[in-house]
């Protein structure tokens, strides 16, 4: 059975002949098991682990899509952010990692309205 095939059958709630597998890494893990030897460079991790779903970013997932990113705060380790979401976002420039959620312009449902009445 294909990966393609599995996943299809899982969706669909039929019998298939083993669990779908997928997993992400983060960037500095690639790197670490590139230096290792554990992948080839640019070696795909589908093929490596045989894995049945690939990641593909086709979405852009911001809401203002003329928005520059504005930077708030800046040090040797991090940098806080206002997104095109009207998100403050702190992010590690070290390693990579979730960022975090400091604040948002949309707190409550007047914040809402005002916003969406601007589309």
């Amino acid at each position: 059975m294909t990966g393609v095939e599995r996943i299809h059958r899982i969706l669909e709630r039929k019998p298939v002949d083993r669990i779908g597998l997928f997993e992400h890494f983060w960037d500095d893990t690639r790197r670490k098991w590139e230096a290792e030897r554990h992948l080839k460079p640019g070696e795909s991790y589908d093929d490596h682990f045989g894995f049945d779903l690939s990641i593909i970013y086709c979405l852009n997932e911001i809401a203002d899509l003329n928005f520059e990113k504005q930077i708030i705060e800046e040090t040797v380790e991090t940098l806080l952010y206002r997104d095109g979401n009207g998100a403050v976002l702190r992010t590690h420039k070290q390693h990579t990692s979730t960022p975090e959620h400091v604040d948002f312009s949309v707190k409550n449902r007047a914040d809402w309205e005002e916003k969406s009445n601007r589309c």
